[in-house]
C-alpha cells in the first residue's frame, strides 16, 4: 500500500527551504585492544597527531600522549577518543498535522521561487558594455616572443561570451587624432571599431 505520508516527507526533504535534519558531532571512546604500555601509547599518540594533521614535534607528542593516557586511565588497554558526525532526522516523529503544514510551506516556497523566475523572464535586467578597438587583430597578428599583453578580436568575443554576454552591434567610426599631424598640417583621422555587448540577468 502506498505510504502517502512518506511521499510527502520525501517531497519536504527535497524542498530545500526547510531544515529536515541536523548534524551533531559526537565524541566516543574507542578501545584499540592494545595493551596499555609505553610503546602502544606512543604509537596511538603518533596516529593521533597524523589524524589531526599536527606537526610531529616533541611538544605535540607529549600532549598527545597525555591525551591518550587520560582517555585510557580506567582501562587496561589503550583507549582513544574519536569524533564522528551523526545526522538526526528531524522528521522521524512528526505528526500528520505537521506534515500537512510543512507540505503547504514547501508548495508556497516553490510558488515564490517560480514567481521570481517568471519575473526575471518578463522583466529582465539588462547590462551593457562597450569596447573600442583601434585595430581588429587576429590570432595570426600575435607578435612572436613578445611580453606585451595581446588579445585578438576572437579572444575578446570569447571572453565576453564565456561571461554570458552577446554582441548586439559592431560599428566602425573615424575619430580625429589631434596629436598626429599630417603632412598638410591638418589633424589625421583614426578608424576605430566599436563593439557593444549585452547581458541579460
Amino acid at each position: 500500500m502506498m505510504d502517502v505520508n512518506q511521499i510527502l516527507l520525501d517531497m519536504i526533504k527535497k524542498c530545500g527551504s526547510i531544515e529536515t535534519s541536523s548534524v551533531n558531532e559526537i565524541e566516543e571512546l574507542i578501545d584499540t585492544g592494545l595493551e596499555k604500555n609505553e610503546e602502544n601509547i606512543q604509537k596511538a599518540a603518533m596516529e593521533y597527531l597524523e589524524e589531526k594533521g599536527y606537526a610531529f614535534r616533541e611538544d605535540n607528542l607529549v600532549r598527545a600522549k597525555k591525551h591518550i593516557e587520560e582517555s585510557s586511565q580506567y582501562s587496561d588497554t589503550v583507549m582513544v577518543r574519536k569524533k564522528h558526525a551523526m545526522e538526526e532526522d528531524l522528521l522521524s516523529d512528526i505528526e500528520d498535522a505537521d506534515v500537512e503544514k510543512l507540505t503547504q510551506a514547501c508548495i508556497l516556497d516553490n510558488l515564490i521561487k517560480l514567481n521570481d523566475k517568471l519575473d526575471k523572464i518578463v522583466n529582465p535586467h539588462y547590462q551593457y558594455a562597450v569596447e573600442v578597438l583601434d585595430d581588429v587583430l587576429t590570432d595570426k597578428d600575435k607578435p612572436q616572443a613578445s611580453l606585451q599583453q595581446f588579445e585578438s578580436f576572437q579572444q575578446l568575443l570569447n571572453r565576453y561570451a564565456d561571461a554570458g554576454w552577446h554582441v548586439i552591434s559592431v560599428t566602425a567610426r573615424e575619430t580625429q587624432n589631434g596629436r598626429k599631424l599630417s603632412m598638410t598640417g591638418f589633424s589625421s583621422t583614426t578608424k576605430q571599431v566599436v563593439v557593444v555587448f549585452e547581458h541579460k540577468s
